[in-house]
C-alpha cells in the first residue's frame, strides 16, 4: 500500500500509509491546526480549524507547553489581555476596559462560559507561573510573588495555600524531592 493521496479542496486528506506513517502523520496534522475527522480503511480524513492564531497566541504557545485558558472564541481577547498583563496589577475593570466591555457584561459572560470569574482567571495564571518560577529558577519566593504580580507577598501566600494547601517554599521542596525520585 505505497498510494498517497492529496486532495486539499474541501480540506480533505485521504492517504494509504503504515500504521506508524499514519499516527506520525496525524500528530503533525493536529499540531498544525487540522481537525482529524476520522480515520477509517486506511484513509485519514481532515478539516482545516477556522480560527486563526494572532502572533501573541504564537508567541504564547511557544513558551508555554499548554495554556491554562479554555478556548473559547467570544473570550480569546479576555485571555490573550490576561496573558499579557498578569505579572503588573490588574482588574476586572482594565480587562473589561481593553475588550470593550462593560465590567457588568465580562463578569456575566465570563462566568457563564467558563464557571469562573475574570479574577480567578487572572489569579490561576499567576500562581501557575509562580509554580514554573518555582520549579525552574531558585528565585526568593518574595521575588516570584512580586514578578507575577503581586505587590502583597502575604496575599500571594494565602492564595497559593487556597490553591495548594501549602507554603509556596513547601510545594517547591516537595516537587523537587518528587523529582529526584
Amino acid at each position: 500500500m505505497s498510494e498517497q493521496m492529496i486532495e486539499l479542496g474541501d480540506a480533505l486528506l485521504a492517504t494509504y500509509l503504515n500504521p506508524e506513517t499514519k499516527n506520525l502523520l496525524i500528530k503533525c496534522l493536529e499540531i498544525t491546526g487540522f481537525d482529524v475527522i476520522s480515520t477509517e480503511n486506511g484513509l485519514v480524513s481532515i478539516h482545516l480549524r477556522q480560527e486563526k492564531l494572532s502572533a501573541t497566541e504564537e508567541t504564547n504557545q511557544s513558551n508555554i507547553p499548554q495554556s491554562i485558558f479554555p478556548s473559547i472564541p467570544r473570550l480569546r481577547e479576555v485571555f490573550e489581555f490576561i496573558e499579557l498583563n498578569y505579572h503588573q496589577s490588574i482588574r476586572l475593570k482594565e480587562v473589561a476596559q481593553a475588550v470593550g466591555y462593560s465590567s457588568a457584561y465580562l463578569t456575566d459572560l465570563v462566568r457563564r462560559l467558563t464557571g469562573k470569574t475574570v479574577n480567578n482567571w487572572i489569579i490561576e495564571r499567576r500562581i501557575a507561573e509562580a509554580r514554573t518560577l518555582l520549579l525552574e529558577t531558585n528565585y526568593s519566593v518574595e521575588q516570584i510573588a512580586l514578578d507575577v504580580g503581586y505587590q502583597n507577598i502575604n496575599h500571594f501566600y494565602r492564595q497559593f495555600r487556597n490553591y495548594h494547601q501549602t507554603t509556596p517554599q513547601s510545594w517547591r521542596e516537595k516537587q523537587r524531592f518528587h523529582a529526584l525520585l
